[in-house]
């Protein structure tokens, strides 16, 4: 039977003594995105062609299909960020999961497009929202306080592995398969690799299992009744923070950048004499360098002040849309990929890195979740704006400076965060928690 002194984890078996689990936590985390971004997004440009002259529509109608799908995972935000946050992260995931591979299948068999659809936005994007970065940032958040950079790093390096992998896998499947085939079988592997993984490696929070983030040691005085509770606030009162605000707005002004450059870079490309499936190796260079900027800064940021590694973030960013600017050929155009990978990289794990030294480990989910409701329709809006203004002059030239402005935006609104001394939580308590529920 354990004891406060020796709390036990779901099996009952007990923890004192046993390894830290927080790099175990990291590998769930990293699993859930990689699932999240490859069943979901990733593969979704193979499919695009098969599904239009399969049921007889456009390309454009297809890929609507994803914005929308983009717009609800935003609204369920706030609802996941808090289930992520207080509710039972595991299961969250896990369901999100064995949703993502229900509506793939179901899809598969869809009569009409709006079927189709219907599934995709329903049931994958809901199941991707509920295994992506609001709710495996926001675990990993819990587990590190030192060493958070380089835990995050990993944690959203799964995303991008997705994005190196999920497009060859989607084309070859529907090659080999035929796309109804192809999603049967990417609806199966999902939930038959993932969920045995997630179950097993998820753990909500290092106190559920008698540890303490890092794995730093427990304290020789030992008092069950105390400890650093969780953060109980309810959403109006993040809402009435201004610093909730900030970090919402400045990170949508942020993220505004690598939505633009996903959609427009080729068609630039075009305009400057370089056809379609050379200027792809844009992406083809990005992806690596996204990797490697993930990995490095978030290495990086736990030794260095994280508002000056935002600013360090956004410096590389706006060191791309010079480049773009300054009309490149392809072997420029090649740079600039790299360059804006290593930038777009950085701010994965320092979205997490700042939410949670401003609002504590027990708060990362719901702050996620609020700010990207808050910054939707300046993600979302972005892209066709960028758009108008190149119908409107013939040219990329003021669109793409107006990235360059969203990133001087966003650099002053972090100007103005307030990080206190001592993130909120972490205040190290004289005692080793008591056991709660995973």
């Amino acid at each position: 039977m354990s004891t406060a002194q020796e709390p036990a984890d779901l099996a009952g078996v007990a923890t004192t003594g046993r390894p830290f689990l927080g790099w175990r936590v990291v590998a769930g985390a990293f699993t859930s995105q990689l699932f999240s971004a490859g069943l979901c997004f990733s593969a979704f440009g193979a499919f695009i062609v098969p599904l239009a002259e399969s049921f007889g529509t456009t390309r454009g109608a297809i890929s609507g299909g994803l914005g929308i799908g983009m717009v609800w995972m935003a609204l369920l935000g706030p609802p996941v960020g808090r289930v992520a946050d207080r509710g039972p992260v595991r299961a969250l995931v896990v369901s999100g999961l064995l949703l993502m591979g229900a509506g793939l299948h179901l899809a598969s068999v869809a009569a009409e497009l709006w079927q189709a659809a219907f599934a995709f936005c329903l049931l994958v994007c809901t199941g991707a929202a509920m295994t992506g970065p609001i709710p495996t940032i926001s675990l990993v958040g819990k587990w590190f306080v030192r060493r958070r950079g380089m835990a995050l790093g990993i944690t959203v390096a799964g995303a991008t592995v997705a994005s190196m992998a999920g497009p060859a896998v989607g084309a070859y499947l529907t090659e080999l398969q035929g796309w109804r085939a192809a999603l049967r079988s990417m609806g199966s592997f999902g939930p038959l690799i993932g969920v045995p993984l997630l179950w097993w490696l998820v753990v909500r929070r290092p106190e559920d299992v008698g540890q303490r983030p890092d794995g730093d040691p427990a304290p020789q005085v030992v008092d069950p009744t105390s400890g650093a509770p969780e953060d109980i606030r309810a959403t109006g009162e993040f809402l009435r923070d201004s610093n909730v605000w900030l970090a919402g707005f400045g990170f949508a002004f942020l993220f505004a950048s690598p939505v633009v450059m996903s959609i427009h870079v080729i068609p630039f490309a075009g305009d400057l004499g370089i056809d379609a499936v050379r200027a792809s190796g844009f992406f083809a260079a990005m992806a690596p360098c996204s990797l490697l900027g993930k990995l490095v800064f978030g290495a990086v940021v736990d030794r260095v002040n994280a508002r000056h590694a935002l600013y360090a973030a956004m410096i590389v960013l706006a060191l791309s849309w010079w480049l773009l600017l300054s009309s490149p050929g392809y072997n420029r155009l090649l740079l600039t990929g790299a360059v804006f990978g290593l930038g777009v990289g950085a701010v994965g794990p320092l979205q997490g890195i700042v939410i949670a030294s401003c609002f504590g480990r027990d708060s990362v989910g719901r702050v996620m979740g609020i700010g990207g409701l808050l910054g939707l329709p300046i993600v979302a809006g972005a892209p066709p704006l960028v758009g108008f203004l190149f119908d409107v002059q013939g040219s990329y030239r003021m669109g793409f400076t107006l990235q360059l402005a969203t990133l001087v935006i966003s650099a002053l609104l972090f100007s103005l965060l307030r990080f206190p001394s001592v993130e909120p939580g972490t205040e190290l308590a004289r005692s080793t928690p008591a056991p709660e529920n995973a």
